[in-house]
C-alpha cells in the first residue's frame, strides 16, 4: 500500500515539476525525459514494487486456479513496470530505426505490463471477491475504470493511427488523460486489494 501511494504521489508531483508537459496530450512516460526524469523512474519502480508486494502477500491465499493465473499476470506486470523504470522512452519524434536500446526496451515493457495489468486486476478481482465479498464491489468498480481507460486509449490510438498526419486538434490531444486514469486506477486497485490483508 505504501509503494502504491508513493507511485501516485510521484506521478502527481511530476505535474508540478514539469508544467511544460501538457497532461492531456502526452503519455506519462514522457516525464522520464530530461530534468526530473528520475521521479518518473521512481513512479514506475514504486508501481512495480507495489505489484510485487501484493503478489507476495496474496500467493499464500491463492487457492483457486483463477487466483493463481491472476497472480502470474500480476508478477509479470511487476516485471514490465520495473523495465519501464529502468529503460526510459526515446523522444516521441525518434524514428523506429535509430531508436535506442532503452527506447526499444521501454516499448517491450509497455507490451508486457499493460496486458498483464488488465488481466491481473480482472482475474484477481473475481478471485478476491469470492473470498471477501465486502471488497468485491470496490475491486470490480476500479477494474472497470482500468479497462474503460485502456479502451479509450486504444480507440484514440486507432483514430490517430500510424502514417496519419498529426492533427493538433484531433483526438490525440486527449491521449494523456485515459493514460493517467489507467495508472491512477491501477494504484487505487493495488491498495484496495491489499487492504483486507493489512487488516
Amino acid at each position: 500500500m505504501g509503494a502504491a501511494a508513493l507511485a501516485l504521489t510521484a506521478l502527481a508531483a511530476l505535474h508540478i515539476l514539469k508544467p511544460d508537459i501538457d497532461p492531456s496530450r502526452t503519455m506519462i512516460s514522457k516525464y522520464a525525459l530530461g530534468r526530473h526524469g528520475w521521479v518518473m523512474a521512481l513512479c514506475f519502480a514504486a508501481f512495480a514494487a507495489a505489484s510485487a508486494c501484493l503478489f507476495t502477500a496474496l500467493v499464500a491465499h491463492a487457492t483457486s486456479l483463477l487466483s493463481r493465473i491472476g497472480l502470474a499476470f500480476l508478477l509479470s506486470a511487476a516485471v514490465g513496470l520495473a523495465m519501464a523504470a529502468r529503460f526510459p522512452m526515446d523522444p516521441v519524434s525518434t524514428p523506429p530505426k535509430p531508436m535506442s536500446f532503452s527506447g526499444k526496451m521501454h516499448g517491450v515493457s509497455f507490451l508486457i505490463s499493460v496486458p498483464c495489468q488488465i488481466l491481473a486486476v480482472l482475474l484477481l478481482s473475481l478471485a478476491l471477491g469470492a473470498q471477501t465479498p465486502a471488497a468485491s464491489l470496490l475491486l470490480l468498480m476500479v477494474t472497470s475504470v482500468i479497462w474503460l481507460s485502456l479502451a479509450i486509449m486504444i480507440a484514440i490510438m486507432l483514430m490517430v493511427g500510424p502514417g496519419k498526419p498529426p492533427n493538433p486538434d484531433g483526438p490525440e490531444k486527449f491521449l494523456g488523460l485515459p493514460n493517467r486514469l489507467f495508472m491512477v486506477a491501477y494504484g487505487v486497485w493495488l491498495m484496495a486489494a491489499a487492504w483486507p490483508i493489512a487488516h
